[in-house]
């Protein structure tokens, strides 16, 4: 009788070890939790600059290109005028993460989309290429820079104008 008493005290000491150490993990997780809703996480990746990095002649008429950052700074609109086979134009741009939390970018959105085949016999011959930042993470407070070029193919000559818009795709890391 003894022995049983023994084992149902054992028993109960266990369980109200097990119920303390419940009690404390509670605290900690809830008093983390706390701090975390307390934090200010903001998110904000925009388009702070873009500047003509080059200009290349194929013949007399130097290629032209109007650039601008929207209103929102999430998405930069182009107009581009190659006058002439060999024609190149190269702009850099720059996107920074205002945000306080790291961000990854899954891609950059293009409109129109001039490597589809139904929109690229619209500027056939000039291509448009972009630096990859695909999987890039930027940092609070860093920035990274992609590189646009347009570039006049072939021999056949002709000014091809059209408008072209890039913006961003991103999420949280």
């Amino acid at each position: 009788m003894k022995k049983l008493i023994n084992v149902r005290n054992s028993v109960i000491i266990i369980l109200c070890i097990t119920i303390i150490c419940m009690a404390i993990g509670f605290i900690v997780i809830s008093v983390d939790y706390t701090k975390k809703t307390k934090e200010n996480f903001s998110y904000s990746v925009i388009f702070t600059k873009i500047k003509k990095l080059s200009s290349v002649k194929g013949s007399t008429s130097e290629p032209k290109g109007t650039v601008s950052i929207n209103e929102d700074q999430a998405e930069i609109e182009m107009n581009i005028t190659m006058n002439s086979p060999h024609d190149e134009l190269s702009y850099i741009a720059t996107i920074e993460n205002e945000g306080t939390v790291p961000i990854e970018i899954v891609d950059i959105m293009e409109s129109p989309d001039y490597k589809l085949a139904s929109f690229k016999k619209l500027i056939t011959p000039v291509t448009v290429t972009l630096s990859d930042v695909k999987g890039k993470v930027i940092e609070p407070g860093e920035t990274i820079d992609v590189k646009i070029i347009f570039y006049y193919n072939g021999t056949s000559s002709g000014i091809k104008t059209f408008d072209y818009k890039i913006g961003l795709i991103t999420k949280t890391k």
